[in-house]
């Protein structure tokens, strides 16, 4: 029978590409994580994951399933979250969500910040891209998100915290990778990976006014939303990348990283927001405490 320990197991390997990350960010060891893993192939009659020595990636069969267990967990969690609400749980929760547009360790570990602070609290944290969580904060779904700016945000009430500058990810073998920082101008004849506007208008449209102030043209190919695919896709193809710096902790064969100029002018914006006319004392208490850890950081 699947387990839901043994897709979350396997979504924590897929999203990190990593089992010693994997295991911290589940609080538990490898040993069992990588037995989980193994059951869940044995189970499915296929090779999620390829592990050598340089390093973890998934298969062709793991990416398709990635989306499948994503789906799979995102269904149970809310199953859960409604059968609580209908049993009258005493149990409060506070349902956060974190965006994928960067890399997870520039996010404070909220249960040591947030929960030791309020142990009877449950958290429930969901990550998504930063349109998708816009969109359940306005239904009511999260009580209060970590998000990507600029984002298009309506009404809601949203605090800037940090930037995360835009970093150059390129071919190993390019010829521009000799060089240790690079700018747009040297970008204007390659072909760049890059989101579609659904994805997030309003940074869409911010990057392409400076693309137009500098004249920036490049040849455009769809960016993959999975940032493992799309640094895959760059190691195979030869295309080039923008991606927030903090991704670049992300090891990829055939990859290389360089800072970008103009990095700041298009960096990312993590901002915390919720809805204003939510008076929890806990949203109060949560945008207090992220707003004090990122304080301390830049301290």
């Amino acid at each position: 029978m699947l387990k839901t320990r043994q897709l979350a197991c396997f979504v924590a390997v897929a999203e990190t590409l990593n089992f010693r990350a994997a295991a911290e960010r589940l609080c538990m060891t490898q040993p069992p994580l990588s037995r989980q893993i193994r059951r869940l192939e044995e189970m499915l009659g296929v090779q999620l994951l390829e592990r050598d020595r340089q390093g973890v990636r998934l298969t062709e069969a793991g990416k398709r399933f990635l989306q499948d267990a994503r789906a799979l967990l995102a269904d149970v969690d809310a199953t859960l979250q409604k059968a609580r609400a209908e049993a009258g749980a005493s149990a409060r929760t506070l349902t956060v969500g974190l965006t994928t547009v960067v890399d997870s360790a520039v996010f404070p570990d909220l249960t040591s910040l947030f929960k030791a602070e309020y142990p009877d609290i449950q958290l429930n944290v969901q990550s998504r891209i930063s349109r998708q969580l816009v969109e359940r904060l306005r239904r009511g779904d999260l009580d209060v998100a970590l998000i990507g700016l600029p984002s298009s945000t309506g009404a809601l009430k949203v605090e800037r915290l940090f930037d995360d500058p835009l970093a150059v990810a390129l071919p190993s073998g390019h010829p521009l990778a000799r060089k240790r920082r690079l700018s747009l101008n040297d970008l204007r004849d390659e072909t760049l990976f890059w989101f579609e506007r659904g994805r997030n208008p309003a940074f869409h449209d911010h990057c392409q006014r400076l693309f137009a102030a500098l004249s920036f043209s490049p040849r455009i190919v769809l960016e993959p939303e999975d940032h493992h695919v799309l640094l895959g896709r760059i190691a195979a193809d030869g295309g080039i990348g923008l991606i927030a710096r903090s991704l670049t902790a992300i090891r990829r064969g055939g990859v290389v990283y360089r800072p970008l100029s103009e990095g700041g002018a298009m960096a990312i914006g993590i901002g915390v927001a919720y809805r204003p006319d939510d008076e929890s004392a806990l949203v109060r208490a949560f945008v207090q405490s992220v707003r004090a850890y990122y304080a301390r950081r830049e301290a």
